[in-house]
């Protein structure tokens, strides 16, 4: 279990748990397996992930699946997911076990939906965020219920903090989609354009192939709806790159974290606001 952590990452999710409760009672007791329960669970989905999308490299390393095998891979995220619920459980609520079940759930129905559209490049920006709410989003969202639980924040403050971390993730994801076609190899830990190499059309390319400069040179290369050549999956991201799709998809992004930090004026201006805040502006800023 060490090898993945040793990989580093940013630590968001648990970063939630511990940053909302803060604004209400810190009971670090309860807190602890909660943050650890939320990354497990982040652990084991990416495990998976990469056995579903063959993917060898996961933040500069060999993933899991490109060490062991995907069977072996399949039964380490499986054990991550147990011990993220023995975690979750040492909380004495069970109502942390259920969000947190809940968000699993709605992960795993989001990546069916994901591979139903595989190779599906001409689907609409709703479907799009349909399908970040479920891959980011949701998590995220729970991290922050959890957190507002386990600190004694209730009612419409506890609705206004999921509901930041849901906007939170959904910025984060289009950023990180953004990346995925402006970044390089080192600085997100994997392939450029490995999105669109798997079949999956996301928010930059879906607003390049609105751009009269790329349009049509895009529509002729994913016209056949069939898996993309290396060569050709390069000339999209050439193509994606050299038009008004990743600014136009960072400015969304920029707009869900707006909408995020106003979700956090019911809990003032405390030191864990201002963090909370302050993760709203490098969720869109990160290495772009």
């Amino acid at each position: 279990m060490a090898d993945l952590f040793a990989a580093g990452g940013k630590r968001i999710r648990p970063a939630l748990v511990l940053l909302i409760a803060s604004c209400g009672r810190y009971d670090l007791a309860k807190l602890t397996p909660a943050a650890i329960a939320v990354e497990l669970t982040h652990a084991a989905t990416l495990v998976h992930d990469d056995v579903i999308d063959r993917a060898q490299v996961r933040r500069g390393r060999p993933t899991v699946a490109a060490q062991l095998g995907d069977e072996p891979a399949i039964v380490v995220g499986d054990f991550y997911f147990a011990k993220a619920y023995e975690q979750a459980a040492f909380t004495d609520s069970p109502e942390v076990v259920a969000i947190l079940a809940r968000a699993v759930m709605d992960i795993c129905a989001g990546e069916v939906r994901q591979q139903a559209i595989r190779h599906r490049y001409d689907t609409d920006v709703q479907e799009y965020m349909r399908r970040i709410e479920a891959k980011t989003a949701t998590l995220l969202a729970a991290c922050c219920d959890i957190g507002a639980l386990l600190g004694g924040i209730d009612g419409a403050r506890r609705s206004s903090l999921r509901a930041y971390g849901r906007l939170l993730g959904l910025a984060f994801q289009i950023a990180d989609d953004v990346l995925d076609y402006t970044g390089s190899e080192d600085e997100i830990g994997k392939p450029i354009g490995h999105d669109v190499a798997e079949g999956f059309a996301t928010l930059p390319l879906m607003l390049a192939m609105e751009d009269p400069t790329v349009a049509e040179k895009l529509r002729r290369l994913l016209e056949s709806r069939g898996a993309l050549s290396p060569a050709e999956a390069k000339r999209v991201v050439d193509l994606v790159r050299s038009s008004r799709g990743p600014q136009q998809a960072l400015e969304r992004a920029r707009e869900l974290s707006s909408e995020a930090r106003r979700q956090l004026e019911s809990i003032g201006d405390g030191e864990a606001a201002g963090a909370l805040a302050a993760l709203t502006t490098y969720v869109v800023s990160r290495k772009l």
